[in-house]
């Protein structure tokens, strides 16, 4: 009867229209180094925030260099459903620097209702917006960020194997296309200065090319190559 009414009390007090506070269940940091020839030439970190109300939070900050006088810092906030890793949301900030020492700021904002991706912009004052249907499961790809990667990751069956077809949605050209993902032979190679077992996933993607992913046995990616770019991580938290 005390358990029962506590309950009551609780119930009462918590009031009959508000909601359960979400809780963060864990959270893993990891760094990257990117490296072209073996020549340093950005990095990127990324966040993974796990809630306990079905939410997956990727708070992703990239900064690359293109050529001289050309670099790009971007950041990226992706939720998605933590049962389908479908997208709810993107926030993207795109700084970007030119050689003759202008900069620029491109905005992109993705929300999904359903079967439908509503892309909203702003760059150079110029703002635009456009919808495009996408079918279930489809992940988001945009060049040289490794994080996306994470979603297209978690639709492989490991168990069908094989090659395996997904699609993704290009948010700079508000377009989806197709790609094809493979598990290849697991293998061993340096993480962190420790011998690590790691799957080694080939990705190929329409518009943006090849990809090569190394992932250890908790889902962290720990190695990449694409876009002839190389991300190599240098340090990985958990909590």
């Amino acid at each position: 009867m005390v358990l029962i009414g506590s309950a009551a009390v609780a119930a009462v007090a918590m009031g009959p229209h508000q909601k359960k506070p979400v809780k963060l269940t864990s959270t893993v940091v990891a760094e990257y180094r990117i490296v072209q020839d073996k020549k340093p030439m950005g990095t990127e970190r990324i966040e993974k925030k796990v809630f306990d109300n079905n939410t997956v939070v990727f708070n992703i900050d990239n900064e690359l260099s293109y050529g001289p006088g050309v670099t790009m810092k971007q950041h990226c906030e992706l939720t998605v459903e933590e049962e389908s890793y479908f997208p709810r949301t993107l926030h993207i900030t795109k700084s970007v620097a030119q050689p003759d020492g202008q900069k620029f700021d491109h905005q992109i904002d993705v929300e999904m209702f359903s079967n439908v991706a509503v892309v909203t912009s702003m760059l150079r004052d110029q703002s635009g917006s456009k919808r495009a249907v996408v079918p279930t499961g489809v992940g988001i790809q945009d060049l040289g960020v490794l994080g996306y990667l994470y979603q297209t990751l978690f639709w492989y069956d490991k168990e069908t194997g094989g090659e395996q077809r997904f699609q993704y949605l290009d948010p700079i050209g508000v377009e989806v296309h197709s790609g094809d993902i493979k598990l290849d032979p697991e293998t061993t190679i340096p993480v962190l200065k420790k011998k690590t077992k790691v799957s080694v996933f080939q990705v190929e993607r329409e518009k943006m090319g090849a990809a090569t992913v190394w992932v250890d046995a908790r889902g962290v990616i720990v190695r990449a190559e694409m876009n002839l770019f190389v991300y190599e991580l240098i340090s990985k938290k958990t909590s």
